[in-house]
């Protein structure tokens, strides 16, 4: 009798997290593979052993010293594991500065590598294609024009779709309601330590200014250990409601995930950035791409506000909302968003994933 066959998967912030429980649990209704991970609270849930909680280290973009050194140990233990549990397959979800190593250690040790939700190589760092083609068999992009450039790298790739498709509603639009009653304003801070840290004191100045023009309420959309303090004019919900997000009318929050699911949604909105200047200045000599805002990416035009860094303030945020609220506007962007759920893919994409990766033999 062989060996119950085995996965490791790896994925290193709060979406990533998400997207690789749902790909373990559609792996785990066609199969026994018996799943080992590092992850976030999502994946402990799902994985048969979890070894380390690389999530709630809160590493971003250029790692702080210190958490190089927590990630060295725990790149360790994956050694180990995949040594010595003589693990059959490895899938890596985004966080490229710690899953390529992984990918090579993979690749040296003759195992199997898939890494769905690719690193986003078209923004900035194009050479990072170069090292996934050499340790990757199989890439999983999650965006449709990311399919040629690794095809053109030589790497196997598959667009089975946008998982957020599978985990965002499909709103209808709307019929005209009364336009007396409040607006609801949804505002979305982010979802690590630093980035709350960046963007709550600007959005909480902007919702002083609103407050003065517009009959409004306010809802703050927080991860689940927000702990911050806010007025009592904001209502704070924690965790990834779609059901309370529906009923926003317009959105403030930072490009990245939660603007893709609030464009998926059919939601207007202003997209902020804020990055320490030294962070700034750094992406600025990288960063390739004319928006950062993936739906204005995918349409090539600026269909959402983008306020980025000095353009980021309290006066220019507020003023941006309004214009958005203006009905005109408003109408246009709500319908061409309404659209745009056709560009990434029909539903089920978690399934063909799984299914591809189970079927495949290498």
């Amino acid at each position: 009798m062989g060996k119950n066959k085995s996965i490791f998967i790896s994925a290193g912030d709060i979406s990533g997290d998400i997207h690789a429980a749902n790909l373990i649990k559609s792996i785990k209704k066609d199969s026994n593979y018996r799943v080992y991970a590092i992850g976030g609270n999502q994946l402990k849930k799902v994985a048969d052993e979890f070894i380390k909680d690389i999530v709630n280290i809160n590493g971003f973009g250029f790692f702080p010293i210190k958490q190089v050194f927590i990630l060295k140990k725990i790149f360790k233990a994956v050694k180990r594991y995949l040594i010595e549990r003589n693990v059959d397959k490895v899938i890596l979800v985004d966080y490229y500065g710690f899953n390529i190593h992984v990918a090579k250690l993979a690749h040296e040790l003759k195992i199997p590598v898939y890494y769905f939700v690719t690193p986003q190589v078209w923004a900035s760092r194009k050479y990072r294609i170069k090292n996934i083609a050499k340790y990757v068999d199989i890439a999983f992009p999650i965006l449709p024009f990311e399919k040629p450039m690794y095809e053109k790298e030589n790497v196997k790739a598959f667009f089975e779709g946008n998982p957020l498709v599978d985990l965002v509603p499909n709103v209808t639009e709307k019929k005209d309601e009364d336009t007396k009653r409040e607006v609801c304003i949804g505002l979305f801070a982010g979802s690590r330590k630093n980035t709350i840290k960046r963007h709550l004191p600007v959005i909480l100045d902007t919702v002083k200014i609103l407050k003065e023009k517009i009959n409004a309420k306010f809802v703050l959309f927080s991860v689940d250990n927000f702990e911050q303090n806010v007025p009592d004019y904001i209502t704070v919900r924690k965790g990834n409601d779609f059901g309370e997000r529906e009923k926003i009318d317009v959105a403030l929050c930072p490009s990245g995930t939660v603007s893709l699911e609030n464009a998926l949604m059919g939601i207007p909105m202003v997209v902020m950035y804020k990055l320490s200047w030294a962070n700034y200045l750094l992406a600025r000599m990288i960063v390739q791409v004319k928006y950062i805002t993936l739906a204005n990416i995918l349409l090539n035009k600026e269909l959402i506000p983008e306020c980025i860094q000095h353009k980021a303030t309290a006066a220019n945020l507020a003023k941006n909302i309004l214009n958005v609220l203006g009905k005109e506007k408003y109408d246009s962007i709500k319908k061409e968003l309404l659209k745009f759920r056709q560009q990434l893919g029909p539903e089920g994409v978690y399934d063909r994933v799984a299914k591809r990766i189970l079927e495949d033999n290498i």
